[in-house]
């Protein structure tokens, strides 16, 4: 018997194509991104330079959440085909259907997200 069996083969199976649906918009936009360069001899002054620069850290701290994002729902996927999903990582608990389905790579519970987030 599964460890995660109080969610239904059909609520896993909605859930892990959300997740493969999320991971690949993020590997595409990724792919986008890298395909995309700017040549240095279209910037006409320093403000269409500054502007870039500007643009370009924001994009960084874009690209760095979206990586972050991507490690977590590669994290879920795994849970998934080991038969953990659904399973606090801190206390072992069942996390909620309700909760799984709105944010599929949560790995705590609300109570122990509640702590961590106090910490």
């Amino acid at each position: 018997m599964r460890e995660n069996a109080y969610l239904t083969e059909k609520q896993i199976a909605i859930i892990k194509d959300k997740l493969l649906s999320e991971k690949e918009r993020i590997t595409n936009k990724k792919l986008e991104q890298e395909n995309y360069q700017l040549d240095k001899n279209e910037l006409s002054d320093p403000l269409d330079e500054a502007s870039v620069n500007t643009q370009t850290s924001h994009d960084m701290r874009f690209i760095n959440r979206e990586n972050f994002y991507l490690k977590k729902i590669n994290k879920s996927l795994d849970a998934i085909n080991r038969g953990t999903y659904g399973l606090c990582e801190e206390c072992g608990n069942t996390i909620g259907k309700a909760r799984l389905q709105v944010f599929p790579r949560a790995t705590l519970c609300m109570i122990c997200k509640a702590k961590e987030e106090r910490r």
